[in-house]
């Protein structure tokens, strides 16, 4: 097996706010892998998909749910992505639209991913509906819109 020195940026997060279908969308985008070179050894993506319950207007969620489900993603985050010093995964972005939350991380090895996410589920050990998806992506086509160049937002 060849190996491969990866040098893995420092988190710097952007926050896009924008329209999807008529609905309000807040992105978090995790801009520091933008120009990221090292894609193919991060070459699946993992895409969760939460749905919030407790709405209050324009399909976005109270505070209170998203302070419950933002928390729940920040530990499911820390275990996907395992050994800070030597990551399985990269956080790319996160959305919230329309009564739910979809974030996407790049991962090296898909195996503990699924077998961590498959547990969570059939131990029925999550706050809100979820569903997931693991796809190989060595060219990070999925999640390439998050990664884009957004215009500055005029005040």
């Amino acid at each position: 097996m060849k190996e491969v020195k990866v040098v893995i940026p420092d988190d710097y997060y952007s926050i896009v706010e924008c329209e999807s279908d008529g609905k309000p969308s807040i992105i978090v985008v995790n801009s520091a892998l933008k120009n990221f070179k090292n894609r193919d050894v991060f070459g699946w993506t993992c895409s969760l998909t939460i749905y919030y319950k407790d709405l209050a207007q324009n399909g976005m969620p109270t505070h209170e749910e998203s302070d419950l489900v933002l928390d729940y993603v920040e530990k499911l985050g820390s275990a996907i992505k395992g050994d800070p010093d030597h990551p399985n995964a990269l956080f790319v972005a996160r959305e919230t639209c329309d009564g739910q939350l979809n974030v996407y991380w790049q991962v090296n090895d898909p195996k503990p991913v699924h077998q961590y996410l498959q547990s969570i589920i059939q131990e029925e050990s999550y706050p809100r509906e979820m569903e997931y998806r693991i796809e190989y992506d060595d060219e990070w086509k999925s999640v390439e819109w998050f990664l884009q160049d957004f215009p500055e937002k005029e005040e």
